[in-house]
């Protein structure tokens, strides 16, 4: 009688404890947040590839970013031979964002990429992908009479020239791109080529202007850049005066006039006093 309530109490116990289990994972797992991933790929012509991650979740105050979490990057088989090839890891910023380049052996081709989320603890397994097309851009500057002009070609892997796309064409600034010409981008023609004049008194340092051709975020190629340089531009004066003796300057250079007339004003100030207390003294001990 005894031995069976035993067994009947270890068998409770671990239904329980299973039961418990379960339900313990179940609370977890709706415990996790879900999120919107985005990806972007980004060629530069003659120089590398790379991913741009977007992750926010929808918080209290509306879409918040998905803080140090690890992304997972594969090159997916297209054929289906083989298994997905993990490439690297990467995490989002403060921001929520990350930039994933991708090795160059992976971003000669078209391709597919994947970014997953697997197994963590705060945010559900999530997976993203992308695809894309291995284009051409061929960019440069020539220059007739006075007129400056730039054309680029876009092409196909196998050199096929591709048309009806559209190309937006700008000189490289610190915060974006400055449009070049009237239009905002210039469609390609049979020849897959676009011509754009440049407008003259461009500024640059030292004369230097890194014009740029891009595809933006086309569905087929995402984005793709290539750079073109010259040397006409108006050389950029420099009219700092952090290095002079100016009201604005750093305490260390503060003007000479600030330095010389307050500290007259104080010795006058402090000698009329000092004159005035020896005034003082006098009449005193001349009562006594």
């Amino acid at each position: 009688m005894i031995l069976s309530a035993v067994k009947y109490c270890k068998s409770s116990l671990l239904i329980f404890i299973v039961l418990f289990s379960l339900v313990g994972n179940k609370m977890y797992a709706q415990d996790k947040k879900s999120f919107n991933l985005a990806i972007q790929h980004v060629r530069i012509m003659k120089d590398n590839s790379y991913l741009n991650i977007t992750a926010k979740f929808k918080g209290e105050n509306g879409f918040e970013a998905c803080k140090n979490v690890p992304f997972t990057v594969y090159k997916i088989d297209t054929t289906g031979v083989v298994a997905d090839l993990k490439i690297g890891v990467i995490a989002t910023n403060n921001d929520g964002k990350a930039k994933f380049k991708i090795p160059s052996q992976y971003s000669l081709q078209s391709a597919s990429y994947s970014v997953k989320v697997e197994n963590n603890k705060i945010y559900e397994d999530t997976d993203e992908s992308i695809s894309v097309k291995c284009v051409k851009i061929e960019a440069t500057i020539e220059k007739t009479d006075s007129t400056y002009t730039i054309k680029a070609k876009l092409l196909s892997a196998d050199n096929q020239p591709i048309a009806d796309e559209a190309l937006k064409v700008g000189v490289k600034r610190l915060f974006g791109n400055l449009g070049i010409g009237d239009e905002e981008s210039y469609t390609t023609d049979a020849d897959g080529a676009i011509e754009v004049p440049i407008d003259a008194g461009l500024t640059g340092t030292k004369g230097m202007l890194n014009f740029q051709v891009v595809i933006d975020e086309s569905e087929s190629y995402g984005t793709v850049i290539a750079n073109a340089y010259a040397n006409f531009g108006v050389p950029i004066k420099d009219e700092s005066t952090f290095n002079e003796r100016t009201m604005w300057s750093p305490p260390l250079k503060t003007p000479i006039f600030l330095l010389i007339i307050p500290n007259i004003i104080l010795v006058g100030i402090w000698t009329i006093l000092t004159f005035l207390l020896f005034n003082l003294y006098k009449i005193y001990k001349s009562k006594n």
